[in-house]
């Protein structure tokens, strides 16, 4: 009986070390560490309700280019141009309100249009070849040149708010106290977690991003698997700016500079691989909590702004490292 119940308490031990040492449980840890301590250096102002709506929102619009981008980096590839699509995305909404098309098509002729870009990354990168990193920084220039010539750099106002006050409010508004960007935020976290977890599709995603030619040997197109990945990705950032425009009432051709930096550290910082084969959406939803309290926290406490930058650099190679020592470990066990 005593080794029995010996066995048993060793198995418990077991299971909640392994829990432990996953991913998303240290990147967990990490989010309520950050929060907690900046909470403590602002003096609790960091965990009051005002800030809380503002970071919600920051970190929704981030968050759903960060799915995109998670998923594409499970796939094995990455896009670079994600900032600029989302600027594309906004550019084709604003000059469409402007116009007092129906703003529901306006934001289906947005979203298709960040598809239609990341369809044109995902085809030349599978076709021809090329690197996604070249493909995509290529883009990354193109489209953010053709806003710019677009608008000649000025700025577009529109009063959307105003003329559609329904659509407004289910892009912009408040269920209760939540704001409308954090719902969508949450609901295509949980239609791209059933995809990639628990539908075939994410099989064939983690497999194609683990080892490609594996995945070719049972059967799985790795080519259309990567472009609908790039497709995800392309759609769910020119939604992103869509919901910027739209909260704004207003687009600036600099609009999504940087974004796509941002949205690949929060997707590293959430334990996605930057090799491929290896992520989830939980962690994508971590790291998007962990950048936006690091911004926020540093900028609550006055810290300049190349801090941030600063900090968030060495964030990055330090998950990475961490990353990279666990799947040694995996392997070794």
């Amino acid at each position: 009986m005593k080794e029995r119940s010996s066995g048993t308490r060793h198995e418990v031990r077991q299971f909640f070390s392994r829990v432990a040492s996953t991913r998303e449980a240290i990147v967990f840890g990490i989010a309520i560490g950050s929060f907690v301590l900046f909470n403590v250096i602002s003096g609790g102002k960091f965990a009051s309700s005002d800030v809380i709506d503002i970071m919600a929102i920051s970190a929704s619009e981030l968050g759903i280019v960060v799915l995109g981008m998670a998923l594409l980096m499970i796939g094995g590839e990455f896009d670079l141009s994600v900032g600029s699509v989302s600027a594309l995305g906004a550019l084709i909404v604003a000059r469409l309100y402007q116009r007092g098309l129906n703003p529901v098509l306006a934001t289906a002729i947005a979203v298709g249009g960040g598809i239609g870009a990341g369809a044109v990354n995902g085809l030349v990168t599978v076709k021809f070849g090329i690197p996604s990193f070249i493909v995509t920084l290529g883009a990354l220039w193109a489209w953010r040149g053709f806003v710019t010539l677009a608008t000649g750099g000025l700025a577009l106002i529109f009063r959307v708010g105003e003329a559609h006050p329904a659509f407004f409010s289910v892009l912009q508004g408040h269920v209760g106290r939540v704001s409308a960007s954090l719902v969508w935020f949450v609901v295509t976290a949980l239609i791209l977690g059933v995809l990639l977890h628990f539908h075939r599709f994410g099989n064939h995603v983690f497999a194609t991003g683990g080892n490609k030619e594996a995945a070719r040997a049972m059967g799985i197109n790795t080519n259309k698997t990567k472009v609908i990945t790039f497709m995800i990705a392309g759609g769910l950032a020119a939604f992103c700016g869509v919901l910027q425009s739209t909260r704004s009432r207003g687009f600036h051709a600099a609009q999504g500079t940087g974004l796509e930096l941002t949205a690949i550290a929060a997707t590293v910082v959430g334990g996605t691989s930057l090799f491929g084969g290896v992520g989830s959406i939980a962690g994508a939803v971590l790291g998007v909590l962990i950048i936006t309290f690091l911004e926020f926290g540093l900028i609550m406490a006055k810290v300049p702004g190349f801090w941030y930058r600063l900090v968030l650099g060495v964030i990055i190679v330090a998950v990475v490292a961490v990353n990279k020592l666990l799947e040694q470990r995996r392997k070794v066990a």
